[in-house]
């Protein structure tokens, strides 16, 4: 069985000694994020840079009475930020304030907004922006700044010299072994009980996806990785049955999330072999993404007997036209009813994922959407509004049919892709209201008629707060978190829920 390196961690609260020697040589990082909950990326990144003799630490910004006095007793040398699009504006004011509290202290910036806008190191708040897999290059990053060496020339890494200067350097090859890389490291998290003594936690049993879908970032990586190997990498079965064994020893799970954008990929190959490992040495109750066209009767009725109870599946459109010729899914309507039979069939709940407001969505196609789900009759149906994220083929699609508001800037994404769209869409207006009052017509069929006619209404306050109370709903009802994890992080980050539009 693989051995886990617990971090040896001082506490958040303790200084950083002042005797020269009086700790072995290392650097201390400092991931700061504004959403309370564990975040994959950092804790992969965080593992990595203890076993190479680097401290880490995190701090939830939302659950902070003092941010500045929190960093200050954790005294970093590198502050870091994993950053989506939306939620890289929150990144970017917070890098401003520590670079104000703190101006020693070096600022780096990961994640997907950091690997399709790596000019954001234009910024005054950004020192250094890292494109990609972060392991090794944060590592190098980390080990060049202890040595007092050059730091400009790290693969991956875009540095920016204080007269603006930036070193854009290349890519480095993919890590196909992903087994390399010690179990990530949730020990983060420990000073936020809300977080640490959640019933449910995620694991990933791999990275990249071998799909296309138009929306998605994926096909944007891919056109950034070319080159440097194979994209969709997956770790060992005894890795990942032994990365949740020593996680369940240390914090004990009622049940267990695979957050893989598609699990069931090679099931023979792969999700088989996992399954037999995972009922002998595990058995809790999982959920976990699927796709319609990649399941089967054996692989449901495998799934169920291993403890699946729920499964996300996407179904994006109820016209195959927009499913298939637009978001790129190549999948029939006939796929998912029969899928959703078989699942119904062996007991797993289902949450539908969906769409409005691509190009080329009328009002009729969005309500075939509504109507297909409420054919399906899933547990719950989830739907968002187009988001054309950078580095998607649903960006160039919507750039090239000039449907983005004149002089559109990234900067002008929401953190949330529940409330808004800045796609310009035929009757955007009732297509908006659709979609906060989807989930309750889905469930809810006899509702259709009225719902048909209150989206003629002018957005409002109503409809967004339905939209809010059936997705906490759903929370509870696929079991992603139980209803006691939910209240506690109201409790303990205070206004966060205000200040999150979902």
């Amino acid at each position: 069985m693989r051995g886990f390196r617990q971090p040896n961690r001082p506490s958040a609260g303790t200084l950083r000694p002042s005797l020269v020697g009086a700790w072995e040589s290392s650097l201390r990082i400092l991931y700061i994020q504004k959403d309370p909950f564990v975040n994959a990326g950092v804790t992969a990144l965080a593992a990595y840079c203890q076993e190479q003799g680097h401290e880490s630490y995190l701090l939830i910004e939302n659950a902070e009475r003092d941010l500045k006095a929190a960093i200050r007793r954790i005294d970093p040398d590198v502050v870091g930020f994993s950053v989506t699009t939306g939620l890289h504006l929150w990144a970017l004011a917070v890098a401003s304030r520590v670079k104000m509290w703190f101006p020693n202290v070096k600022t780096i910036f990961g994640g997907m907004h950091a690997t399709f806008y790596p000019e954001m190191a234009k910024g005054a708040a950004v020192d250094v922006v890292c494109r990609g897999d972060g392991e090794d290059a944060l590592v190098e990053f980390l080990d060049a700044l202890e040595k007092g060496e050059d730091i400009r020339q790290i693969k991956n890494l875009w540095v920016r010299e204080p007269d603006g200067t930036i070193h854009r350097n290349p890519m480095r090859p993919l890590e196909q072994n992903l087994d390399r890389f010690p179990f990530p490291d949730r020990s983060l998290y420990d000073n936020y009980p809300f977080v640490r003594d959640q019933k449910t936690e995620g694991f990933v049993t791999g990275r990249g996806c071998p799909d296309n879908c138009s929306f998605c970032f994926h096909v944007g990586l891919k056109k950034v990785m070319k080159g440097l190997g194979t994209y969709s990498r997956r770790k060992s079965v005894e890795y990942v049955i032994s990365e949740i064994e020593n996680f369940v020893a240390r914090y004990p799970l009622r049940r267990i999330v695979f957050r893989d954008d598609t699990f069931v990929v090679d099931y023979e190959g792969y999700v088989k072999p996992l399954m037999v490992e995972y009922r002998k040495r595990i058995g809790l109750p999982f959920s976990c993404l699927v796709r319609a066209d990649y399941m089967s009767e054996e692989s449901i009725a495998d799934l169920a007997a291993s403890g699946c109870f729920a499964v996300k599946m996407g179904v994006e459109s109820g016209n195959e036209y927009m499913r298939n010729k637009i978001m790129h899914k190549h999948l029939s309507n006939a796929e998912i009813v029969e899928m959703m039979r078989l699942f119904r069939k062996y007991g797993i709940m289902v949450q539908t994922s969906n769409i409005l407001g691509s190009p080329g969505e009328t009002l009729d196609s969005a309500w075939e959407t509504l109507e297909f789900n409420a054919k399906l009759k899933p547990e719950h149906a989830w739907c968002s509004l187009i988001q054309p994220y950078p580095g998607t083929t649903m960006q160039d699609l919507v750039m090239k049919e000039g449907m983005l508001p004149p002089g559109f800037d990234p900067d002008e994404f929401e953190q949330s892709y529940f409330m808004s769209t800045p796609v310009d869409v035929e009757n955007k207006r009732e297509i908006s209201n659709l979609q906060k009052l989807f989930p309750l017509a889905v469930r809810w069929p006899v509702l259709i008629p009225v719902v048909r006619e209150a989206i003629k209404l002018p957005p409002n306050r109503a409809f967004n707060a339905l939209f809010k109370a059936h997705y906490a709903y759903s929370i509870f009802r696929i079991n992603d978190m139980e209803v006691t994890d939910f209240l506690r992080i109201g409790l303990y980050t205070r206004n966060y829920f205000s200040q999150t539009t979902f």
